[in-house]
């Protein structure tokens, strides 16, 4: 059986997905250990979201096993040519985990919502169709914002605060 292209985004995403519900959230996102009232521990969103994640990569490895075994039928094509044939999207691919890892790195530093804007940012850059670039410049600003909004406002629930900039988010909102 020849891999396809679902086969590998199936594998990446139930890995990446895999290492933040198993590594990443036990390790980072602390639980006290009581919680007053109905309100849902500190770890709640970023399980399901990585479970939901988790869950759709396995279903796109499954799903790919059909077409892979059709695959397979057709002409055999070697890894190298594959590659090289490829290789727009394996450089997407190595700079998108360079971004995860700047990332990851990074909002200590520089706090969630500049860090997430600056993600977004490059992630849309890296689709490589500018035709809405207004579209993209305002969902990366906006959608960071609004999560920020959404968690510290409603649930109460603390987004880490950069270390370099002084002046948060709160203080602008209060302004």
């Amino acid at each position: 059986m020849t891999q396809n292209r679902d086969f590998y985004a199936g594998l990446v995403a139930t890995v990446f997905f895999a290492v933040i519900l198993f590594v990443l959230i036990p390790i980072y996102v602390k639980v006290p250990s009581f919680i007053p009232g109905f309100a849902p521990p500190p770890d709640m969103w970023p399980r399901v979201v990585a479970t939901v994640g988790l869950v759709m990569g396995v279903l796109a490895l499954v799903l790919a096993f059909p077409k892979m075994r059709a695959a397979s039928r057709e002409q055999v094509e070697g890894l190298g040519s594959r590659i090289l044939g490829n290789k727009i999207h394996v450089m997407r691919f190595i700079g998108v985990l360079i971004v995860f890892a700047a990332f990851v790195y990074g909002m200590p530093l520089i706090g969630f919502v500049p860090a997430t804007v600056l993600l977004l940012g490059v992630l849309f850059i890296m689709t490589g169709k500018f035709e809405r670039k207004f579209w993209m410049i305002g969902l990366s600003i906006i959608f960071p914002v609004l999560l920020y909004l959404l968690f510290t406002k409603v649930t109460h629930t603390p987004f880490p605060e950069g270390k370099l900039l002084s002046l948060s988010l709160s203080d602008l909102v209060t302004l």
